[in-house]
């Protein structure tokens, strides 16, 4: 494999991940995505073309405004960075199939964009979560889908997903009496099935949870180190919310990956 062919698509990636960002910002605003030129979420001035240039023009802006120089939200670099990282490890691991790769790369663009919309807004969008369920179901129809070999498999599979979430949230909430996983979750989880079957159940949910306590206890001591004060008791710590849908999605690759 040619080293050029990495760069390209780390590049594509990149470019990619700049779209996601327009996604993250304006969809829970409900604004216009495509018919739009990008402005500065501060002082609101359209920006010039190389303004926009992914990864690099935050480098070359030192991370601030061209116009005000407000400092630009590092999530902007991370969500291009991380998507251009991510889109070059399924290439590496699945370049010899062109339709495998095609649509894992939309899962991962599907999948980044509802993560972080969830941890912005606690919400999942049905425009992002619905359709991965059935791309996952026409993927494995097709025949390409090295973890799920056909339509009924992924189809149960999406639908067990719903089911198993909307299990444990009635488990939690008689044992709470509050709910504990929104809908999204549940939608999200049939995308996760229809694409990897409900095989993956198992190691999605224990990398998610894992990753998702284990994030959250040092996201709270950093917080409370910062603010000086003492780490909540364990009752405050259970009720607070916390958005699932990126551990989820977190899970399913370390189990796309490593299984």
């Amino acid at each position: 494999m040619s080293y050029y062919l990495f760069i390209f698509v780390f590049i594509i990636g990149l470019c990619l991940g700049s779209f996601l960002n327009v996604l993250i910002h304006r969809l829970p605003k409900g604004e216009k995505v495509f018919l739009d030129r990008s402005k500065c979420p501060h002082c609101g001035t359209y920006l010039k073309w190389y303004h926009n240039i992914p990864l690099l023009s935050f480098i070359l802006l030192r991370g601030r405004c061209a116009f005000c120089h407000q400092k630009i939200s590092l999530i902007y670099p991370t969500v291009e960075l991380l998507t251009a990282t991510l889109i070059l490890l399924v290439y590496l691991k699945f370049y010899y199939h062109l339709i495998t790769f095609i649509f894992l790369v939309i899962y991962l663009l599907f999948g980044l964009t509802i993560s972080f919309i969830d941890l912005k807004t606690k919400e999942i969008p049905d425009i992002l979560s619905l359709p991965l369920f059935f791309l996952g179901i026409l993927f494995s129809s097709l025949g390409h889908n090295p973890k799920v070999p056909g339509f009924e498999l992924s189809f149960i599979s999406g639908l067990a997903g719903i089911g198993l979430l909307f299990l444990i949230n009635e488990v939690y909430y008689l044992l709470t009496k509050r709910d504990g996983l929104g809908m999204g979750d549940l939608k999200l989880m049939a995308g996760i099935g229809s694409y990897f079957s409900y095989y993956s159940f198992y190691y999605v949910l224990l990398y998610g949870s894992i990753i998702g306590i284990v994030s959250y206890f040092i996201y709270r001591i950093f917080q409370k180190m910062m603010k000086k004060e003492k780490i909540g008791e364990a009752k405050e710590i259970l009720k607070t919310e916390i958005p699932f849908g990126p551990f989820l999605f977190i899970g399913s690759l370390l189990y796309l990956f490593f299984h």
